[in-house]
């Protein structure tokens, strides 16, 4: 099969991913071989492939991907074969320790992850646990399906940490991929989703954004912060309300907030991929047209170039491979 393969990570400008060939996976008990149709490009992906999460060499060769539809060819599982499903960044867990039992198994420390752990879906096909996969709606198409399993269940689970009240004006700080999920999220819990993007305003438009600007404007009930830059977690500290919280699902190096900018009880969290119960609630509501997607496919060879435009901001909406 034909794969993304990842042999040393490295800047994208380098070009690391190479196209070719690499052995079709087996299975065990339990998983299923599934023909990618889809693979969400994530900004996780940029961080994995230039290093920005360091990973050890046991791990190599990779092949990154964690935002996959396809359809089941080789089943040994009670999935049938023909079946369409898809999987995201939290691929399987122990089922026993006290997470698992408790319903939180995104939480798990034996939690193992696609595209890392797992060969992932930049790939012609993908070996998946049964236990963790979610079956695809028939009346959704593949690659407008995959990049939910990643960031629309991300910004699922940011916006139902704030407890949106009816009307809550919510901050939502870069308007991309997850941050255009984000904002329809706000406004199907009642909130108003206010966007701030100094490059995307049409993005927020799109996504019917109550209010959109380049800068916080009065106080918010609470704010998210998608994109993966640290000062912007400081200003939207500093936006919201006493006693509000602030969710962080972006990857950053390192976050640092004066204490005069949170003493007044704000709460800073972040999101931990998220559970196999929100995946199913998220491709519910995107099935019955309560969610769209802003994608633009692209082909599995040209990883390196879609990475790279994803560095530099030129992305809007959610890029997909198509094998």
């Amino acid at each position: 099969m034909k794969a993304m393969i990842l042999d040393k990570q490295k800047k994208i400008e380098d070009n690391p991913l190479k196209y070719k060939e690499f052995d079709k996976p087996e299975i065990k008990s339990g998983q299923v071989v599934v023909k990618v149709q889809a693979n969400g490009v994530c900004h996780s992906d940029l961080h994995i492939v230039e290093g920005d999460i360091p990973l050890g060499h046991e791990l190599f060769p990779i092949i990154p991907g964690h935002e996959i539809v396809g359809e089941v060819v080789e089943s040994k599982s009670n999935i049938q074969v023909g079946e369409r499903v898809g999987i995201g960044w939290f691929y399987s867990a122990c089922g026993k320790c006290e997470y698992c039992i408790s319903g939180r198994e995104n939480l798990c420390p034996y939690a193992t992850v696609t595209g890392i752990n797992h060969k992932g879906g930049y790939s012609e096909f993908a070996a998946l646990d049964s236990n963790y996969v979610t079956k695809i709606p028939d009346n959704m198409d593949s690659a407008e399906a995959a990049p939910l399993f990643c960031a629309g269940i991300t910004a699922y689970s940011a916006v139902k940490k704030l407890n949106v009240s009816p009307n809550d004006r919510i901050a939502v700080f870069g308007i991309g991929g997850l941050g255009f999920y984000g904002l329809q999220m706000v406004k199907l819990m009642g909130g108003k989703a206010c966007a701030i993007t100094r490059s995307h305003p049409e993005v927020a438009e799109k996504a019917e954004a109550y209010e959109i600007s380049d800068k916080p404007a009065g106080k918010y009930d609470g704010a998210i912060v998608f994109a993966p830059n640290s000062g912007l977690v400081e200003t939207a500290v500093s936006s919201v309300k006493s006693g509000k919280t602030i969710v962080v699902p972006a990857i950053m190096d390192k976050i640092s907030i004066p204490f005069g900018s949170f003493m007044w009880e704000k709460n800073v969290t972040s999101v931990a991929s998220g559970l196999r119960k929100e995946a199913r609630a998220v491709l519910d509501i995107a099935s019955s047209g309560g969610l769209i997607s802003m994608v633009h496919t692209d082909k599995l060879s040209s990883a390196n170039e879609v990475l790279g435009k994803l560095k530099q901001g030129k992305v809007k909406g959610r890029e997909v491979l198509i094998p």
